[in-house]
């Protein structure tokens, strides 16, 4: 397992300075700020993403690099390659959230960042959504590669923001008793994403193994 882990981290460090100049780059209209609050959680958001973002990666460089026949040669059972996975996808969504986190705690300290509850239930809805895309991402690049899955998990995640989006333009949606039900959101959500994190496991342990490579 820790070799498996190891092949992902080496796989993804060309991309590191990419990433490190795509986060610089967003720091800039937080200090920029007068208030800070929505940059700080923008920032979080920022971060978080770039860590999903890395599950994409990943397997785009097990394809390029032909590592998904190796690695069936190697002493590795299929559910070990698909918990890899899983753990290194959670290990950057964490990085990517604690840097955010740290990043907006040096502009607090700072003062140009406040690290108020707004903040963290940002953090409470970022750990869910980071939690359901991994759900989401890992079983479907498994079923269907990673250049169709791509275009579903972009539909999948569109359609409601749009619907929601139109719906709230029309005013459909009673933003009064949505801002009212954000804590107990932050709070449930992120136990809805473990819930679909270890259904998603199963699943995709599920579709590897029946899967021919």
């Amino acid at each position: 397992m820790r070799g498996l882990l190891r092949k992902e981290f080496l796989g993804i460090r060309s991309f590191f300075k990419m990433y490190a100049f795509i986060i610089a780059i967003c720091i800039i209209p937080v200090a920029a700020a007068q208030d800070g609050t929505f940059s700080a959680g923008f920032a979080v958001g920022i971060c978080t993403f770039i860590g999903i973002m890395m599950c994409f990666i990943s397997f785009n460089y097990d394809v390029s690099s032909k590592w998904n026949k190796f690695v069936l040669t190697l002493p590795f059972t299929r559910e070990q390659i698909v918990r890899s996975k899983y753990l290194f996808s959670l290990i950057m969504v964490g990085v990517g959230m604690g840097l955010g986190l740290a990043l907006s705690a040096v502009l607090a300290a700072a003062g140009q960042a406040k690290l108020d509850t707004g903040l963290l239930l940002a953090a409470g809805f970022l750990t869910a959504c980071a939690l359901l895309s991994v759900s989401i991402i890992i079983p479907l690049v498994f079923k269907f590669g990673v250049e169709k899955s791509r275009i579903i998990v972009i539909v999948i995640f569109l359609v409601p923001f749009m619907t929601f989006i139109a719906l709230s333009g029309n005013g459909a949606v009673d933003e009064a008793a949505v801002r009212g039900a954000l804590p107990l959101l932050a709070r449930l959500l992120p136990l809805c994403g473990i819930a679909a994190l270890a259904v998603s496991y199963f699943v995709s342990v599920r579709i590897y193994q029946k899967k021919e490579e």
